[in-house]
């Protein structure tokens, strides 16, 4: 690149000439000067050493019992996720400021981009959600891909966690960067509950880690109060919290006058309590001064579910969630789509133990009479958010009502609706022969089940969250249904598939959905992998059948790989499944 042959940059430029079907080796290599030519022989000698270190470290990382085929997939969405990293710089400050002795900027851009975010100056190694498509952070894909990240590296990950909270990524006020394009966008607060599986899979043991985080994120909590429950009545917005167009309307550009109260927006943040209640709770048995923040967090989701339920958006009738539209007028509308929005709400589900509830008992606060709305007598909206587990010290709580989970859950385990051969849809096959059409301030719009690519202009058309499988909203659904399948014992019986009239332990319908989304880069019986589709060189092609994609989402009928190619980033998660079966086998009330 520089005439005088110095320098740190190069590129190396080969003209090869491949016949059909013919296969061409380049060998490269980066060493020292030598005398010797470092090919040949020794070449091969580093490159055998190196696969045996490589086979070797996972030997490790990957557990005995995990079959060839498995630990194929494990390894190659590990290289993904070690691919992914990247070094990103960004200065916001100098952006605006433009160089010094060089022209000055437009002044548009003072207000453009960004513009609020002085404070960062960002030169890190980051992980990327795709470095050949997506090569930019992103918040929430991040948190995602620290799960992962932690079997093969802990130290990166946890570092991933903590430079989004460092003060050069983190605003003033508390919020946390979404991604370059937007920095003030919201995406869903899921940095505790990756916090909690890091440290779990590093061994339970680094609490300073913890201690390190929470206090930044009770300042994304605090950000996330003020700025996102505008009518303080603890239900929360947010525009589309990273799931798109999944909603008839674009939940960033509401028609005029208009408020939407999200479903999803609420149950992130009750998700967001109980995850910042389990690192309270983990440093509180080294420091009891943690425990004021137990105490404020299980307060705050009982708030909040007290306001899913007394707004409207839990349908008593349908035994579903959904998002209400408030118009200019005073009128409501609920929007009826049966979506991944409505499911989510099963993350704010858990049960709480002795001690805890001894702490909350002793305080007779607001937790205290909130036990109480299961008495006799109790208003019939209320009844049933709280329930004692049979033969344990301990009551089950819930966004969801404890005794309206079966319902919610009947949907979510009907294969004409979420529940597909390889993993929960987005959106409900229901609406395949319902399409939902609203009138929204005199705006007419519709939801249709579209199991592939989405035939909507929102959000630029690139996106689908209207039936695919997505592998991060699968995970977080089912990691809380094992956690929960695990408090309960077997007294969570329940009905699998929904209409099959067979009847087991949510335990066992929550492993059966853990197969089913690593189904989608396994050998069928047919020879076949899901995410290859329908492309048949990548089926039969011995040179191509086991290079594994990890794309962005699956076709929501039959698994097809679409959108980002190499989405390693969330969908690398589908590593941790294999690795970690169920982390919460023994240790019920915990994460």
């Amino acid at each position: 690149m520089n005439p005088a042959r110095e320098g740190t940059k190069a590129a190396a430029w080969y003209r090869l000439t491949v016949a059909p079907g013919e296969t061409q080796v380049v060998r490269v290599r980066l060493r020292s000067p030598s005398s010797s030519p470092g090919f040949g022989t020794e070449f091969d000698e580093v490159l055998a050493t190196r696969r045996g270190e490589a086979d070797e470290f996972y030997a490790e990382v990957i557990p005995v019992d995990v079959d060839d085929d498995a630990r194929l997939v494990a390894r190659q969405a590990f290289a993904g996720m070690i691919w992914g990293k990247q070094f990103y710089r960004y200065d916001v400050k100098r952006w605006l400021d433009g160089d010094p002795a060089q022209p000055p900027p437009p002044s548009q851009r003072r207000g453009g981009r960004n513009a609020g975010w002085l404070n960062v100056d960002a030169r890190d190694i980051l992980s990327m959600p795709d470095p050949w498509e997506y090569p930019w952070f992103a918040a929430w894909d991040m948190a995602f891909h620290t799960v992962a990240l932690a079997h093969v590296d802990p130290a990166f990950a946890k570092y991933q966690l903590l430079v989004l909270c460092r003060e050069w990524f983190q605003h003033p006020n508390g919020a946390l960067p979404a991604y370059e394009w937007a920095f003030s966008d919201a995406n869903p607060p899921v940095h505790a509950w990756a916090a909690l599986h890091v440290w779990d899979i590093d061994g339970r043991r680094d609490n300073d880690f913890l201690g390190r985080l929470l206090p930044k994120l009770l300042m994304n909590f605090t950000w996330w109060v003020n700025r996102m429950d505008p009518e303080g009545n603890h239900l929360f917005s947010g525009g589309f919290l990273g799931l798109d167009n999944i909603s008839a309307i674009d939940r960033s550009h509401l028609p005029a006058g208009g408020r939407l109260e999200q479903a999803d927006g609420t149950s992130w943040m009750a998700f967001y309590s109980l995850t910042l209640l389990e690192m309270a709770r983990i440093l509180a048995e080294e420091d009891d001064r943690w425990t004021d923040i137990e105490v404020k967090f299980i307060e705050h989701f009982v708030l909040i579910v007290d306001a899913m339920h007394s707004q409207g958006l839990w349908d008593q009738e349908d035994g579903f969630f959904y998002d209400v539209f408030h118009a200019s007028d005073g009128s409501t509308v609920p929007i009826k789509v049966r979506s991944i929005v409505g499911v989510l709400p099963l993350m704010g589900m858990v049960v709480l133990g002795p001690e805890l509830l001894k702490t909350l008992e002793t305080l007779q606060k607001r937790f205290a009479g909130f036990l109480g709305q299961d008495a006799p007598g109790a208003p019939e909206a209320d009844h049933g958010r709280v329930v004692p587990v049979p033969d344990m010290d301990a009551v089950a709580v819930g966004v969801i009502p404890p005794r309206e989970v079966r319902r919610v859950l009947a949907r979510v385990f009907d294969e004409s609706e979420f529940l597909s051969p390889h993993g929960l849809r987005a959106l409900s096959k229901y609406h395949d022969d319902h399409p939902l059409w609203v009138d929204l301030a005199g705006m007419h719009v519709s939801v249709g089940y579209e199991p592939a690519e989405s035939r909507t202009g929102m959000f630029g058309g690139n996106s689908n969250w209207r039936g695919p499988v997505w592998m991060p909203v699968n995970y977080l659904v089912l990691r809380n249904l094992q956690r929960y399948a695990r408090s309960l014992g077997a007294t969570a019986q329940i009905e699998y598939p929904t209409g099959s009239g067979r009847t087991q332990s949510l335990a066992l319908c929550a492993d059966d959905l853990r197969e089913r989304l690593i189904s989608l880069f396994l050998r069928g019986t047919d020879g076949r992998r899901p995410c290859n589709g329908w492309v048949a060189k990548l089926q039969d092609d011995p040179r191509w059948l086991d290079n594994i994609a990890f794309s962005e989402y699956f076709h929501g009928d039959n698994g097809a790989g679409l959108g980002a190619s190499h989405q390693t980033g969330w969908t690398g998660l589908v590593a941790d499944l294999i690795c970690r079966p169920d982390p919460f086998a023994g240790r019920p009330w915990e994460l």
